[in-house]
């Protein structure tokens, strides 16, 4: 019989703490809410994530010579091997209408809105356009 009377009066305990809740409103999470990294340049800027036309795309096209660019004509083109997660490889930048200058290259995951360096030795940006004339570019 004290079983029975420990086990009711456990069980109305449990009734009664699990009915508690607390009053204090949450505000709703948001885990792909765009933070940016502390040391990133100060010239980047939330917006310029906000303004990504996620539609366009890097298209091939063709210089002449016999490797294809991937980018955007005329504006900046890569050529290298395929992007793949967390291998270090080396792609050749051509940039038009610049022949000097600095580079930044920042990645952007739009699932997960993580932010990080890409260039290999983990900075944002590198002394890099500086590069001759080649396939066509201004600037490699």
């Amino acid at each position: 019989m004290k079983i029975k009377s420990l086990f009711v009066a456990l069980f109305l305990c449990l009734l009664v703490v699990s009915g508690c809740t607390s009053t204090k409103v949450q505000e709703p999470q948001n885990p792909n809410k765009l933070s940016l990294p502390e040391d990133i340049p100060n010239f980047v800027t939330v917006k310029d994530f906000e303004k990504i036309d996620w539609d366009r795309m890097a298209t091939k096209f063709g210089t002449g010579t016999s490797s294809d660019i991937v980018g955007n004509k005329n504006k900046l083109g890569i050529i290298g091997p395929e992007l793949k997660p967390n291998k270090v490889e080396k792609w050749l930048w051509h940039f038009w209408g610049i022949d000097k200058g600095e580079l930044t290259i920042v990645g952007y995951n739009q699932d997960t809105s993580n932010i990080s360096p890409v260039l290999s030795d983990g900075v944002w940006s590198s002394t890099g356009v500086s590069g001759g004339k080649i396939n066509g570019a201004d600037a490699s």
